[in-house]
């Protein structure tokens, strides 16, 4: 504004503005631009003030608060380092660019590093750390132990079926042979069940044939303890047959074997005086059929059946089975007791508080088994006379057959057992199961089994997999296929199609709504987050160290618990086995699953990036959004004000 053109003169024509101001008291001066008064000290100072609001006006008018103009004044007053001197308004061009690379490789330095801490805390955001290394064995529970004889079916039993069924005693021990080892190998010159033949019977043959636990677990002894082998062990279906398990979980929805519960309580009721029935008509004929009586041991009781002295074909039948059904009908005839009523043989345990613990470590706290062979009997199943032992995890299906060892008979096998126990911290559970790489047991439940566990998922996801692609699955998968389709796999079925699929084992997954991809099932079964997992060395050693059975203090124990044959020191060493399956340490490692990084530690680590670049704090964060929201606002309402005020003036006469 011109105030030479004003002169402080009063104009020929008063402005609005002026006018409007007429009514001030003497010695008062307006405020700025609201209207009201206070009390002024001289004519000159509100020349002075006056000067100040039109100055003001001025330059606010002319300064619009671009974005561009934002980021320059904050480069000016900036705190990080560096960025000020780019800047600078009295910096050579040379210098300029001189701080802009620097800033430039700053920056890119400081993204560098941060994307390698955040990769690292995607990617692997759990540490497994140890947590414990002096944790007692007393806390955690003892292994499951399942014990498969070779031979899965007892003679006698076999041949009392046959007779029920109208089979030969070939075609049985085809029967049972081919459901238990589908490639036959070690029984190549046995006939080829017809694939027409219906599993489900063939499952039924299976359980009714099995030999009992207390059949081949003689004496059994639990933390020092003597107690009923039957009471211990439970009749449990593998993939090798029907076998006994100690301290296992059972699964949930378990396929009944109870499920001919009421016939194989009979054919144990009748077995015990049928068995004896058997014998005498072997005994009566046998040199018919090429045996020679002078032969034979003088005591025509049990000792001729422990030697193996007799041999049962086919050239029985069918005499035999009518013998049988005479015997059944009219027991005094054959000069036999009436059968017994008998418990079920499915077995069960001493104690509520399942599965159970041991007192400590070494082997009079563990478990002492010993076991008969079961030698005598002619359906084997492997190309060894002897047992398959599994020490596995109590929740885990006993895969005895792939992944067993060998107990042979005459010896005594020591088991050391080790183990190490991981627990996963509750705040895990923030992350995915495929972040954190476990499942908690809650997180994915099993259809068929009460707690999860990886190997009872691959077994599950196994089986879903075998089904979908042949329609049945193997007679030991858990569940009840049946009332899907055809149920258990035929022979020929197990040794195509499922043997097919079992090779190319996978599953589909769709992921993020894409085409499906193809993972293994161990791929998809993530490991438990809170699991034991067991170790185990296996020793091994003759038995008995001497030249009589009742020099031996556990054979001294069992001769006298009515087992009179064990008197035959041939059949002991040929025979009888030793297991014994204990904790080696009294204390194990435990180990932790926890975080990584918590966020605490992210922004730390990046902070520390941020400072050691650009010289970045948390006070600069605070800048950058203050320059750009809150001074941003302030200097736009600024501006807005100044722009009323000018057009204002400018409307009352004012020149600029």
């Amino acid at each position: 504004m011109d105030k030479s053109d004003m002169g402080w003169i009063k104009p020929q024509s008063t402005p609005a503005w002026k006018t409007s101001f007429s009514h001030r008291p003497k010695n008062w001066r307006p405020i700025r631009f609201t209207g009201r008064f206070r009390k002024m000290n001289s004519v000159k100072e509100l020349n002075q003030k006056l000067d100040a609001q039109l100055d003001y006006v001025a330059k606010a008018s002319e300064n619009y608060p671009s974005c561009v103009k934002q980021f320059h004044n904050y480069c000016q007053v900036t705190t990080m380092h560096g960025i000020r001197y780019v800047a600078e308004e009295k910096r050579h061009v040379s210098e300029k660019i001189f701080w802009s690379c620097w800033c430039v490789f700053g920056i890119s330095a400081a993204i560098y590093m941060m994307s390698k801490i955040y990769t690292r805390w995607e990617s692997s955001p759990v540490i497994t750390s140890v947590s414990n290394t002096n944790f007692p064995v007393t806390n955690i529970n003892f292994p499951a132990v399942t014990i498969c004889t070779v031979n899965k079916a007892v003679n006698e039993k076999m041949i009392i079926q046959a007779c029920n069924y109208n089979l030969t005693l070939s075609k049985m021990r085809s029967i049972i042979s081919q459901l238990v080892d589908p490639e036959a190998r070690n029984n190549d010159n046995i006939q080829i069940v017809n694939s027409s033949f219906r599993p489900k019977e063939a499952m039924k043959y299976l359980r009714l044939v099995a030999p009992k636990c207390e059949d081949y677990l003689l004496t059994c002894r639990w933390n020092s303890a003597t107690a009923k082998c039957n009471n211990l062990f439970k009749l449990t279906l593998t993939d090798t047959g029907y076998c006994c398990t100690f301290n296992a979980i059972e699964a949930r929805n378990k396929k009944s074997e109870g499920r001919n519960e009421a016939e194989v309580l009979e054919q144990e009721a009748n077995y015990a005086f049928l068995q004896k029935a058997v014998w005498d008509y072997y005994d009566q004929n046998r040199d018919k059929n090429g045996y020679n009586s002078e032969n034979m041991e003088s005591n025509a009781t049990t000792p001729d059946a422990f030697t193996c002295q007799r041999v049962f074909d086919d050239d029985l039948f069918p005499g035999i089975c009518q013998y049988l059904k005479k015997c059944k009908d009219n027991p005094k005839v054959c000069k036999l007791s009436p059968p017994l009523p008998t418990t079920s043989p499915l077995g069960g345990m001493i104690s509520d508080k399942y599965p159970l613990k041991a007192l400590g470590a070494g082997r009079s706290r563990g478990l002492t088994l010993m076991l008969d062979t079961l030698r005598c009997d002619t359906v084997p199943t492997d190309s060894f006379k002897g047992l398959r032992v599994l020490v596995h995890d109590p929740e885990e299906f006993p895969a005895v057959g792939e992944r067993g060892f060998i107990v042979g008979p005459g010896m005594e096998t020591q088991v050391a057992v080790t183990a190490t126990d991981t627990f996963s911290a509750e705040v895990l559970r923030a992350f995915t199961a495929e972040r954190r790489g476990c499942y908690f047991s809650d997180e994915f439940p099993l259809k068929y089994y009460k707690e999860y566990s990886r190997s009872s998922c691959v077994l599950e996801c196994e089986n879903n997999f075998i089904f979908e692609k042949c329609n049945c699955v193997p007679y030991y998968a858990p569940g009840n296929y049946s009332e899907k389709s055809h149920g258990v796999c035929s022979v020929d079925k197990i040794q195509g199609c499922v043997r097919n699929a079992i090779t190319n084992i996978a599953i589909f997954k769709p992921i993020k709504g894409k085409e499906k991809q193809e993972i293994s099932c161990t791929e998809f079964c993530l490991p438990a987050c809170n699991e034991t997992f067991y170790n185990f060395v296996v020793t091994a050693a003759t038995f008995p160290n001497q030249p009589e059975p009742n020099m031996t203090q556990m054979l001294r124990e069992a001769i006298h618990d009515n087992r009179d044959y064990l008197n035959n020191i041939t059949y002991v060493s040929a025979s009888i086995s030793v297991l014994r399956v204990f904790f080696r340490e009294s204390s194990i490692m435990q180990y932790k699953r926890d975080e990584l990084f918590t966020w605490e530690d992210f922004v730390s680590n990046l902070g520390g990036v941020m400072g050691l670049c650009l010289g970045f704090s948390l006070l600069s964060l605070v800048e950058i959004i203050y320059f750009f929201t809150m001074r941003f606002f302030v200097d736009w309402h600024r501006y807005k004000k100044a722009r009323e005020a000018q057009d204002l003036l400018l409307i009352n006469g004012f020149k600029y």
